[in-house]
């Protein structure tokens, strides 16, 4: 087959997709426009006509004669050999059809084989593949979602065989909550885990139950539960410095000296000493284990001298009491993370802690380090202050909180130390000094206050401080409901009591 390819071309007949015919004997504007398109001459059985892209430029060509147009420009004819192309493509202007053509058109050979034409068009999306995609779509979510339930059926069969393997990457307790219609009375409803009630510590039994054993002031000495970064300071100075009252805590320790007292010694006896501040202390340091065991053994826990004990040790501070004269256990709360964030800035300002936090230029660095505590409240109450935490441990934090102590909030602290004053003012006196005092510390002089900027929800600083107290923040969201319900064992006071 021989095709005259003419060497100059136009735009508007390349997509045109018509064939045109070339001959020498054409007008001289019909000539101009063969000249300047891309023709392919094949005659039946030899030469015939077909416009096509150029597929010719990358074909074989032989030079041809040299011929002129009528506008006298000079136009070559080459003989050019090429088979036949399979499945070729003719493309007009509308972007939105496009028309295979069989390798042997009926136009072209002159046999009975018919077109083969697809159209793609985009804005008709085919109705079977969307029906299609939607079903798996919606049958994938589905056999996910059973595949969850099922596999959390199986985690929870086999933590009830295995509880106490779990780690601090095991952080879903499996303690029964409380539904909406018992939150109103969640002091009355006990902590099961695994379906059975939770086996309450026997060390703490020296310690009130707050709703069976009412507080009474002749045999029931308070306990405050020093969380740090949590409140209990102000609440110490302003019982003891604004109320007079007398307190056992970690402020005795500067009386006892870095030598400590001799045992038997005349200074080893039980006294009150008033501070530089105006507070009024014990000589015992509540706050180690081995000031605890001096502590018992002058009598802090049923002396009278003392009106109040502090400590953030609970299990060693229950053995001061007995049966008849127990512990009434009180305790400030914050939000743990809130919590967290404070402990931080107030070590900043700490020398003795310089060593340690100096580095840190903000709480996204302390988030990373070693220094950050991990669940602090939650291994006091369950005596735990090593190892991985469990849902035993949180549930027996829970279990303590609900029938042996009663729950201050730091963000509630007006209504919190309206129901503290009725425990303090069976000997307390409410004179203007007392007041103005007491109003001065709890609202804007407030000790050791850090004026800090929050951390945010959500931050990476945020999450890496949640992720070391999940069991606290679940414990704290329960000590809120605690708070709500007790509120009832205070609704003869009066509301400006």
């Amino acid at each position: 087959e021989t095709m005259s390819v003419c060497s100059e071309t136009t735009s508007s007949e390349f997509n045109s997709g018509v064939s045109t015919s070339t001959s020498s004997q054409n007008s001289a504007d019909e000539t101009e426009e063969v000249l300047t398109d891309v023709s392919i001459s094949v005659q039946e059985g030899d030469v015939s006509t077909l416009n096509t892209p150029a597929h010719s430029s990358a074909a074989p060509f032989h030079a041809g004669r040299q011929r002129l147009t009528p506008t006298g420009k000079p136009a070559y004819m080459f003989q050019v050999s090429k088979r036949p192309r399979r499945h070729i493509l003719k493309r007009n202007m509308m972007p939105s059809s496009l028309t295979v053509i069989g390798e042997e058109s009926a136009s072209l050979l002159g046999n009975s084989r018919t077109k083969l034409q697809h159209s793609h068009d985009p804005s008709r999306a085919p109705k079977a593949a969307l029906i299609l995609f939607a079903t798996m779509f919606l049958m994938g979510g589905y056999l996910g979602y059973n595949d969850f339930r099922s596999g959390r059926n199986t985690r929870v069969s086999a933590l009830k065989q295995y509880p106490m393997t779990l780690d601090n990457n095991h952080r879903e307790a499996l303690i029964d909550q409380t539904t909406d219609e018992e939150s109103e009375r969640v002091e009355d409803v006990p902590i099961l885990l695994y379906d059975e009630p939770v086996n309450f510590p026997k060390e703490l039994v020296n310690f009130a139950d707050i709703f069976q054993e009412p507080y009474n002031p002749l045999k029931n000495k308070l306990f405050i539960w020093h969380i740090p970064r949590a409140g209990s300071t102000t609440i110490k100075r302003i019982a003891s410095h604004c109320m007079g009252l007398s307190l056992a805590s970690e402020a005795g320790k500067s009386e006892i000296g870095k030598g400590g007292i001799r045992p038997g010694s005349p200074r080893d006896v039980l006294r009150v000493v008033e501070g530089l501040d105006g507070m009024h202390f014990a000589n015992v340091d509540m706050s180690s284990k081995d000031g605890i065991k001096r502590a018992k053994k002058l009598h802090v826990g049923t002396d009278k001298i003392v009106d109040l004990v502090s400590s953030s040790h609970i299990y060693d501070v229950a053995t001061i009491f007995n049966q008849e004269n127990k512990g009434y256990m009180v305790a400030m709360m914050r939000h743990p993370i809130d919590r967290a964030v404070s402990l931080f800035y107030n070590m900043k300002k700490n020398p003795a802690y310089e060593h340690l936090v100096g580095n840190f230029a903000s709480v996204d660095q302390y988030s990373r380090s070693s220094l950050v505590e991990n669940n602090w409240m939650t291994r006091f109450l369950s005596n735990a202050s090593e190892g991985p935490l469990t849902p035993q441990h949180e549930a027996i934090a829970k279990e303590v909180l609900r029938t042996k102590c009663l729950i201050g909030l730091l963000r509630e602290k007006t209504e919190t130390m309206r129901r503290l004053e009725s425990f303090f003012n069976w000997k307390a006196d409410r004179s203007q000094r007392r007041m103005e005092c007491e109003e001065k510390l709890l609202y804007w002089d407030w000790p050791g206050k850090n004026r800090h900027e929050p951390v945010l929800e959500g931050s990476e600083a945020w999450n890496r401080l949640e992720f070391q107290n999940t069991f606290d923040i679940r414990l704290y969201e329960y000590a809120e409901k605690l708070f709500i319900a007790q509120g009832k064992l205070f609704e003869s006071l009066p509301p400006d009591f």
